[in-house]
């Protein structure tokens, strides 16, 4: 279990003098990052749309060598699986158990692979760690149940009011793209045509896709 412990003190939720025991390491409740958008494609994958870094090295890196603001990450069945419970009620042994049980391996198993993908998600920010507060408290994290996301959110009222706002900014998006796709422009008098009728315009996404 030491691979847990590691994974856990890279998020700085003990001290280097300070180990969790494996029931604590084993009852953390991964938590997705609620800042992310994402969404599940028609082969039942979850796609991933990741932002490029803003800050002056990621504008840097991105101006240097043409990275993209954001790219979407298709993850495969088991990476979806698991993505979909890291729900922050899920502890990492209820992750073990579905996936020893889906994979028809070992625990042991199941646990080392585990950890690294966890570890690989949480080292790109894309999960934390949610915790009991004295769990918390006693190794050096005061005041947080949600640790590895302190950028986002470090309680549970911060992760569901990030999670609510991107909630809603997803659904905004998708109405104003569903309201472009059907509404047709406003025609101008230079369209009309020698019958005296109006011309039909084709839809915003259309013209656009003509430049």
């Amino acid at each position: 279990m030491d691979g847990v412990n590691g994974l856990l003190a890279r998020f700085g939720l003990r001290k280097a003098q300070q180990q969790l025991t494996r029931e604590q390491a084993m009852e953390a409740r991964p938590v997705r990052n609620p800042a992310l958008h994402w969404k599940v494609n028609d082969d039942d994958n979850v796609v991933i749309t990741v932002e490029r870094r803003s800050d002056v090295p990621g504008k840097a890196l991105g101006w240097l060598f043409m990275v993209p603001e954001r790219r979407s990450i298709t993850l495969d069945d088991v990476g979806s699986l698991v993505w979909i419970n890291c729900d922050g009620e899920n502890t990492v042994s209820d992750l073990v158990t579905m996936l020893s049980s889906h994979l028809k391996v070992t625990r042991r198993e199941t646990e080392v692979s585990l950890t690294e993908y966890l570890r690989t998600l949480g080292k790109r920010g894309m999960i934390g760690f949610m915790v009991d507060r004295d769990v918390a408290e006693a190794t050096g994290a005061a005041g947080q149940d949600v640790v590895g996301l302190e950028s986002v959110a470090k309680t549970r009222d911060e992760l569901e009011q990030v999670r609510q706002k991107t909630a809603a900014e997803a659904a905004e998006t998708e109405r104003i793209l569903e309201q472009m796709e059907v509404e047709e422009p406003v025609a101008d008098k230079d369209e009309e045509d020698d019958s005296g009728e109006w011309k039909e315009g084709g839809s915003l996404i259309e013209r656009v896709d003509d430049f």
